[in-house]
């Protein structure tokens, strides 16, 4: 590249073609090119008088009576009462205990898999809600849904059952979830989140399905941890105390899906 070439030299990208430049001949910009060389040096000379920018000036008003879809976006970062946002040392600190709880269950993944320890079997297919329900709650209809909501044949099947409380996600539980059922009982637990408020168990299930979600994030993923952090910035802002059990676990899983995940629209500033 030629160090008097400072058209490359402010693009600072490789030549692609060579120019030869002799410093004795008088190149008219004038006379049509004759050669290959004389016709990238006119490149090159009438490159340096364009803009390195240009930006159309389009009118869009013809355009808006053909528009057939809207898309109102939802707001990102919900802001919580005074005195309800964690500071920005806390955020990091959660962050980096969680990265480092990610890499430990990675390897406890890649041992347990050398010992066939990872009983995938023993787990509801990722599609079967009514099963991951009954397996995180202990019963078919997670906690907050009346008897009123469900069907009264549902009820009786579920009152006939064995009573239990559920399992919590276990080591043997997450390590063996696929990367689709991660997504897919997220999904779900979102959607009971949303439904029927937020408790203790459905947020350890929360912190184990994200610590097992692979980065990069896919499409689907990205929409999920971001429905999940705005519910639960939809239900500190309804808090009236800072003493609030709630309000940690909330705070947390907004800092984890906004620092660790990057969807930093939507964090707390901190101080």
């Amino acid at each position: 590249m030629d160090s008097d070439d400072s058209l490359v030299d402010d693009e600072l990208q490789p030549q692609a073609l060579a120019v030869r430049i002799d410093d004795n001949d008088d190149f008219d910009l004038n006379i049509p090119p004759t050669t290959g060389n004389e016709y990238l040096r006119r490149v090159r000379e009438e490159a340096k008088d364009c803009p390195q920018i240009v930006v159309a000036d389009i009118d869009t008003s013809p355009f808006l009576q053909k528009q057939t879809v809207k898309i109102k976006e939802h707001g990102g970062r919900f802001p919580a009462p005074k005195g309800f946002t964690p500071d920005l040392q806390w955020q990091k600190l959660q962050t980096a205990n969680f990265a480092e709880l990610r890499q430990n269950l990675q390897r406890q993944k890649i041992l347990m898999a050398k010992k066939g320890l990872l009983k995938r079997d023993k787990l509801p297919q990722c599609n079967d809600v009514e099963n991951w329900c009954r397996l995180c709650f202990g019963r078919l209809m997670p906690p907050g849904v009346s008897q009123r909501e469900v069907k009264s044949e549902v009820v009786m099947e579920e009152e006939a059952k064995p009573k239990h409380e559920g399992v919590l996600p276990l080591l043997s539980i997450v390590a063996a979830l696929d990367q689709p059922s991660v997504i897919r009982v997220l999904e779900y637990h979102i959607n009971w989140f949303e439904a029927t408020g937020f408790s203790d168990k459905q947020g350890m299930w929360f912190y184990a399905l994200l610590t097992s979600l692979q980065k990069p994030l896919s499409p689907e993923a990205c929409a999920l941890i971001r429905s999940l952090a705005r519910s639960c910035g939809n239900l500190r802002a309804t808090l009236e105390s800072p003493e609030d059990p709630r309000l940690v676990p909330l705070n947390l899983f907004i800092c984890l899906v906004s620092r660790y995940f990057d969807q930093t629209d939507l964090a707390d500033p901190g101080t």
